[in-house]
């Protein structure tokens, strides 16, 4: 009879420490809170951000989980992303350096028009700037990854036949490199019209025209009321930054760390790269598809814009030391990618 007993104490004893043990690993799972002021179909958000998360939760050994929160659910304003990170709001976010001023300016140069040809190039050579450590980091925070848009091209509500038709046409413009383009084009820049209210002020006539990547276009509906794209100048690639809290990183437990080692900086670079490009030409496909006439310049055209945009190039380099070496470094790391 004790020797029932007693197997009956060793069994009672092993479950509750399996229950405790189940206890302390539930207790060892981290859950991320994430912000983006973007909506969830974004292509950021649902073909980048979203399948990033995925595959470190996947490879995070069960210590990481995440909750997502789009639309601006934490916070609204574009403006914020950052902070909400570096005060705790969120522990990631969606963050545009640009929308970051005088911090982040550094970040600006991919936005100088003319100097990527696509995400994949860019968004790597973004990172090795900032893996070199040319570019700022924020504080409080620690980067996780890096990326661009696609180039953005000119999407407008009237015909464009040559550069000229640009006089005194209302463009839309988002960065500072930008604004001075598109005035050294002979245009006019608006840039107090946030992306989510551009199809609006298209269609009432605020503004003719945007700078934005297709999959902007197609995020933020502009492409229901411009029926002319100029592709053949581009007008910069955004910068796009992935931070996570600082002392939210350090208390992560080990495996959930190596699982972000590995598919961070570069590797996130790429992926994000290769997600925007592949984007861009299956949208400016269902552009074409739908009848939308896309501008062909002659080759004086062309190298006339490239003229233009050198200006800017040389101008946002000449604004500080600092700015000049990023620029450089970016220049030849695209120059080495894409030979």
């Amino acid at each position: 009879m004790m020797n029932y007993r007693n197997l009956i104490r060793s069994i009672c004893a092993l479950a509750g420490a399996a229950l405790i043990g189940s206890g302390a690993s539930a207790q060892d799972t981290v859950t991320l809170k994430v912000a983006s002021f973007s909506p969830p179909t974004g292509l950021f958000n649902s073909k980048v951000l979203v399948p990033f998360l995925d595959q470190v939760v996947a490879d995070s050994e069960g210590t990481l989980e995440y909750k997502f929160f789009p639309s601006g659910a934490l916070g609204r304003s574009p403006v914020e992303q950052l902070k909400l990170v570096t005060d705790g709001v969120a522990d990631m976010a969606f963050v545009i350096p640009s929308y970051t001023p005088g911090e982040l300016d550094a970040y600006g140069v991919t936005e100088i028009p003319g100097v990527a040809e696509n995400s994949s190039t860019a968004s790597v050579a973004l990172w090795r700037a900032y893996a070199d450590g040319l570019l700022p980091k924020p504080e409080g925070v620690v980067v996780v990854g890096l990326g661009t848009t696609f180039p953005q091209t000119l999407h407008s509500t009237k015909p464009i036949g040559s550069l000229n038709d640009l006089n005194g046409m209302r463009i839309r413009s988002a960065s500072a490199a930008q604004t001075e383009a598109v005035k050294a084009l002979g245009a006019t820049p608006i840039s107090n019209l946030r992306a989510p209210e551009v199809a609006e002020g298209l269609s009432r006539g605020t503004v003719d025209a945007v700078a934005f990547d297709f999959a902007a276009g197609s995020a933020f509906r502009s492409h229901q009321v411009t029926p002319y794209y100029l592709t053949d100048v581009t007008f910069g690639a955004f910068a796009l930054m992935l931070p996570i809290n600082e002392a939210t990183w350090n208390a992560l437990p080990d495996p959930a760390k190596a699982a972000f080692e590995k598919h961070m900086g570069e590797n996130f670079a790429r992926f994000n790269g290769e997600t925007f490009d592949a984007a861009e030409m299956a949208d400016r496909q269902t552009q074409e598809a739908e009848g939308k006439t896309f501008v062909n310049l002659d080759q004086a055209e062309i190298d006339k814009a490239a003229d233009i945009f050198e200006e800017a190039r040389v101008n946002w380099g000449a604004a500080s030391a600092e700015q000049q070496e990023v620029l450089d470094h970016v220049m030849n790391t695209l120059g080495t990618l894409q030979q």
